[in-house]
């Protein structure tokens, strides 16, 4: 029979590294935001604080020879704030591991942990999107790019806003939107079909401006009660010009700061890629004041968000037209 030092070192085995270097991020976060590389353990970040509105000025050439000098000042910065998530520490008892047939428990944590943490990053990184006061954005110079239904809107009315109130600052568009409005969106042709006086393919006519629709759907708790709130409200939506054409990459960025060496050695993990860190607790663990004969699971990470173009977004709440 193994001891428990070897029991510990084959959960661990099952457990594995917890980062897929193939999809490192939620399939929708990747498609929005610029991964950046790993932050360092201690290593700080900033992000510029305003947005440059120089206007771009050039003058007829000065009749009596002089070149006009104007001062300019570099943009102001402000260090970015990492958002530390962790998990419960999740435990079963090792009586139950032994005597059951459900050996996965602990690879079903592990994946639930991952998810979990791939989902708060994509909910906070909407919510920030819904709101310009978010630390997120430039603190100050943003442009709130919100659309507001009026009455006779439709959501093709919306969409098409949305994208005027982007297109001069990038395309390829990325329109996150909920469960209501992707439903929407399906069935627009058919909704209209007894009343609109010419033909609209609503998903064709995106598909050929260049709009790549994701529907974000699920749930995640945030609190001890596993309170499940919705990724996104099914009523809204977001339109990310992904291909900018005033900077440099993606509006968003997103980075994780890697793991420190100690707690990376915990894991069984090469320092150089613990992003998130899925540690096995091995016997006993302890659970209000109390040795439990129990095995547990946990995990930490440390991230940040910036949205350094605002320009190139646009939201909606389209609650009163659905």
């Amino acid at each position: 029979m193994k001891n428990g030092t070897d029991m510990v070192l084959e959960i661990s085995q099952l457990i594995g590294q917890p980062i897929n270097t193939q999809l490192p991020v939620a399939v929708e976060l990747s498609a929005i935001a610029d991964i950046l590389p790993m932050a360092k353990p201690g290593e700080l970040v900033y992000k510029f604080s305003a947005l440059d509105n120089t206007a771009d000025t050039i003058l007829d050439i000065n009749a009596n020879g002089t070149i006009t000098v104007k001062k300019r000042s570099p943009v102001g910065y402000t260090l970015v704030e990492f958002k530390t998530l962790e998990s419960q520490l999740e435990h079963v008892y090792i009586e139950d591991v032994l005597n059951s047939v459900d050996t996965d428990v602990f690879a079903r944590r592990n994946a639930s942990i991952t998810r979990g943490m791939d989902k708060r990053e994509l909910k906070t990184f909407i919510d920030a999107l819904l709101s310009v006061s978010d630390s997120m954005y430039p603190e100050s110079g943003v442009t709130d790019n919100a659309i507001t239904p009026s009455s006779g809107d439709d959501v093709y009315d919306i969409l098409m806003e949305m994208k005027h109130a982007v297109e001069d600052y990038g395309d390829g568009y990325i329109l996150l939107c909920g469960s209501s409005v992707k439903s929407a969106i399906d069935l627009y042709k058919k909704a209209k079909a007894l009343t609109q006086n010419y033909n609209v393919d609503l998903l064709g006519d995106l598909a050929k401006m260049g709009f790549k629709i994701v529907k974000v759907f699920g749930k995640v708790a945030d609190d001890t009660g596993e309170t499940q709130d919705a990724v996104m409200n099914a009523n809204k939506a977001i339109l990310i010009a992904t291909n900018s054409t005033i900077a440099e990459g993606k509006p968003i960025k997103f980075v994780r700061r890697q793991i420190s060496p100690d707690i990376a050695s915990l894991m069984g993990a090469k320092v150089d890629e613990a992003q998130r860190a899925i540690i096995v607790n091995p016997v006993p663990v302890i659970d209000s004041g109390a040795n439990k004969r129990a095995i547990g699971v946990y995990g930490l990470q440390s991230w940040a968000g910036i949205i350094t173009n605002p320009l190139a977004i646009s939201t909606v709440d389209m609650t009163t037209i659905l």
